[in-house]
């Protein structure tokens, strides 16, 4: 079936409410050239939605972009529901390919050395692409609906994966993508050349993360990658004088002090040292044409990753416009080139599509998602909850706001972590699943776990910055009732399923601990600086932190709410919760919820209500 005819079958019998009426208002939207804003909860069935209404409006090409390689097949699912073939989906090139995924090459030394190899013919999985029909390709793309399958049935034929998917670009209506093909102006324009942004619907998937900056661009370039940087100029004899400017840089670096958290650098004096990219991308290449021609035709075992690469990308980045540069250090110290202002980096794209759809069940309110990402078409704010009735019934979550807890920096403590512990304690031993603990940080993590771990034990599982995703998922499944300490924000809030095999959420009760404010540090306080050039300081700081704090209270929220047959617990453990402000952002949560002073007093709360809602 293709695209563009309006009345194309929705594919399940019974559409939930609002489905077919919020598809109706995405059909009309996109014709207008609008930007819809769907906030739509898990279970809403978003994914269908958004397709039926591509599919009966009058767009002609769309790129649907989600964050990871694992979000893609879910979207491939519904269009092959709805009868499409005309789509092709594209991730990491570096995962997907058979010649080069044993080198552990980053994504820039990947992609050089990937061009290197095919310009001088030692790709036979790119060169045999000329001796397969485009037919053949899209048959096994419409095969399946795991990507990770398709690519090794492509691999299998013996055509390169990545480039058999990009083969099919200019004639698919949607093709899903990672974030990078649609935030990275150098790989849309490379993927998607002679297309531009006015010629495709944009839709975004966890458009929340819009507001994440630092997860839809960085630069890294560590201490180390610059020791072996300045190797390679001695080793292949470069000029000496590109050796110097990378030690100017390491004294740089070297010379702030810095306790973890991100620390400003002066961009002018980065763009100084490291003056044109183009001198770096330059001296990689010798380097790169050097290592192959030692590999290919010597023999020697010599890894094809090239540090001057990374000098490059850094180099570049610093250039770009909106950007801070930043230090941290935790084992290694890193500098890091990061985008300040959503405007550049989101808005511009929005903007210049021809019309857009982003998506997420919790999207910051309109006048904020409009303000912070300066969205100038015209926005059409759909809340399927308000509009279409609640997708979880009402009397299957229960809140409670704790007046004695608070992380506000001045109350913090001794005393104050040991009351966290007890209060957590408590709410475990009250229920017969697992508990996710949300911090504000890594550091309010640590000093309350102390005086938990003395309670719980081995009934602990606490996110670390090198935390498995699987490692935890499969530890919840074996145990069912353990606590969960995650970091507002962090992989364990956002990026993991916690399901039974009825696809209820083991998860019951989402405790957070303290408003998770962004922790300040200069690159919070660049971002702020930069948004209120266009809005002012008061209104600049209050909006970027408190929806900020409420997206991360809400996303922990949805661990516990993942089917409308899931009920659960919400603690709000800080009694600044009742504030005006960061009420408005949570809706639902302080609509209606139950006060709780003591700790005495929440023992027997939460007791009867882990009994009432059977948690």
């Amino acid at each position: 079936m293709e695209a563009g005819s309006p009345g194309i079958a929705f594919p399940y019998d019974r559409p939930r409410p609002g489905q077919l009426e919020a598809a109706r208002l995405i059909s009309e939207a996109i014709s207008e050239g609008r930007v819809v804003a769907l906030r739509a909860p898990t279970g809403f069935g978003k994914t269908a939605t958004i397709i039926k209404g591509l599919l009966d409006s009058d767009a002609e090409r769309v790129i649907y972009v989600v964050r990871t390689r694992n979000e893609i097949q879910p979207v491939i699912r519904e269009l092959r529901r709805f009868g499409l073939r005309g789509y092709t989906f594209l991730y990491s090139a570096r995962r997907m390919c058979p010649l080069l995924e044993e080198e552990n090459l980053g994504i820039d030394d990947f992609w050089n050395t990937c061009r290197l190899l095919r310009l001088r013919g030692e790709c036979a999985y790119y060169s045999s692409l000329s001796e397969v029909d485009e037919d053949d390709i899209r048959r096994i793309v419409s095969s399946k609906d795991s990507p990770r399958e398709i690519v090794r049935d492509l691999a299998d034929i013996g055509v390169c994966p990545f480039f058999a998917l990009k083969l099919l670009v200019p004639s698919a209506y949607v093709v899903v993508a990672t974030y990078p093909y649609l935030f990275r102006g150098d790989i849309f324009e490379t993927v998607f050349e002679p297309f531009t942004l006015s010629d495709f619907v944009v839709v975004v998937d966890e458009a929340h993360s819009l507001l994440n900056l630092q997860s839809l661009f960085e630069a890294r370039l560590s201490i180390r990658d610059i020791e072996l940087a300045i190797a390679e100029i001695e080793n292949y004899n470069l000029p000496p004088e590109l050796a110097e400017k990378l030690e100017e840089l390491r004294e740089i670096a070297e010379k702030v002090e810095t306790s973890g958290k991100l620390t400003r650098l002066s961009i002018n004096n980065i763009r100084e040292v490291l003056e044109d990219p183009g001198i770096w991308r330059d001296a990689a290449e010798e380097v790169r044409l050097e290592k192959t021609r030692e590999r290919l035709e010597e023999g020697a075992p010599v890894s094809l990753s090239v540090a001057l690469t990374r000098v490059a990308v850094f180099a570049d980045a610093a250039w770009k416009k909106s950007v801070g540069a930043y230090l941290s250090r935790n084992n290694n110290a890193v500098l890091k080139i990061l985008p300040l202002e959503p405007c550049d980096l989101v808005g511009n794209i929005i903007n210049n599509a021809r019309a857009a759809i982003l998506a997420s069940g919790t999207l910051p309110e309109q006048n904020a998602l409009r303000t912070l990402v300066c969205i100038e078409k015209e926005l059409v704010y759909l809340d399927v909850e308000e509009r279409y009735g609640l997708i979880f019934p009402r009397e299957t979550l229960a809140v409670m706001v704790t007046m004695e807890l608070t992380s506000r920096y001045s109350m913090r403590g001794t005393r104050m972590y040991r009351l966290y512990a007890e209060y957590i304690a408590e709410t475990f031993h009250a229920t017969r699943r697992s508990v996710l603990a949300v911090y504000p940080s890594y550091e309010m993590l640590r000093n309350i776990h102390s005086f938990l771990s003395a309670r719980l034990g081995d009934k602990l599982v606490s996110e670390s910055r090198d935390t498995s995703v699987e490692d935890v998922a499969e530890r919840v499944r074996g145990e069912k009732h353990v606590v969960i300490e995650a970091v507002a924000g962090g992989k364990l809030t956002e990026g993991i399923e916690l399901r039974d095999n009825r696809g209820q959420s083991l998860v019951s009760v989402v405790f957070v601990a303290g408003i998770p404010y962004p922790q300040p540090d200069d690159y919070v306080e660049d971002q702020v600086k930069a948004i209120a050039k266009r809005i002012g300081e008061q209104r600049a700081k209050t909006m970027f932190f408190e929806v900020n704090a409420a997206m991360r209270v809400l996303q922990a929220v949805g661990r516990a709410r993942r089917s409308p047959g899931d009920s659960a617990l919400v603690v709000l453990g800080d009694y600044r919760f009742l504030k005006r402000g960061i009420r408005n952002h949570i809706g639902e949560l302080t609509r209606k919820y139950r006060v709780v002073n003591s700790i005495e007093e929440y023992r027997a709360l939460v007791k009867e209500v882990a009994q009432a809602l059977d948690l």
